[in-house]
């Protein structure tokens, strides 16, 4: 599923990625000086952190268990999304629904540069 995770988020407007943090994947909207991180993906870890759209969407993935609250990022809504546990139709969703929350703490001029004027 990490090779789909890759191709989906890399076709997503403005996206690009870089690797941090000891080899995990981190997937980032718009340039090297404005940017905002929407997911990170460890390669064979099972495991994506992806942003939720809201307190209410994370705290039900979480009770229901196919994520957990994400240690190193306690606020704004991140989770680990435990990818053996979810279709991958479902962490593709999860996945473009983090992009769509982190979009619009984007600059105002990186916004319009992808598209959003």
């Amino acid at each position: 599923m990490d090779e789909i995770l890759t191709e989906k988020a890399l076709a997503l407007p403005g996206v690009y990625k870089t690797e941090q943090w000891g080899g995990a994947h981190v997937f980032k909207i718009g340039t090297a000086a404005d940017f905002k991180m929407f997911a990170i993906l460890r390669p064979g870890a099972n495991r994506l952190t992806v942003k939720a759209a809201s307190a209410e969407t994370r705290a039900m993935l979480i009770e229901v268990g196919v994520a957990e609250a994400h240690a190193h990022l306690p606020r704004g809504n991140w989770m680990v999304l435990l990818l053996g546990r979810l279709e991958q139709e479902d962490a593709i969703e999860r996945l473009e629904a983090s992009y769509i929350a982190v979009f619009p703490g984007l600059p105002k001029r990186v916004r319009e540069s992808l598209g959003d004027g």
